[in-house]
């Protein structure tokens, strides 16, 4: 079962800066693995490229909270637009479930 926007929000809000440090690592790996879904099979082009930008728009945010957490000891974002970033909310339906799938592995130990 997937997670609510909710739960992924109180999940974040729970996080300490370093569990929330681990998690955006752990997320921003599985992003990538989910993000060469939009690759043309053994040719250089993609089949998503709009997809893949919104991919890239995760990965600045996450390296942009995480330079945060470490530079300042705080949170740039606050857990709700965060959390909408990470989980794809308001883009098309296969991406949220991409989204989501990395976010509850990233939860994972």
């Amino acid at each position: 079962m997937a997670l609510t926007q909710q739960e992924c929000r109180d999940a974040l809000d729970k996080m300490s800066p370093r569990e929330e440090l681990r998690f955006l690592a752990r997320f921003g790996h599985l992003i990538t693995v989910v993000a060469r879904g939009t690759y043309e099979f053994q040719a250089a082009g993609f089949t998503d490229p709009r997809s893949l930008r919104h991919f890239n728009e995760i990965h600045h945010r996450i390296y942009a909270q995480i330079r945060s957490l470490v530079v300042n000891e705080k949170h740039d974002f606050d857990s709700e637009s965060l959390a909408s970033w990470l989980t794809g909310e308001g883009r098309d339906e296969s991406f949220r479930d991409s989204c989501l799938w990395a976010f509850e592995q990233a939860l994972q130990p």
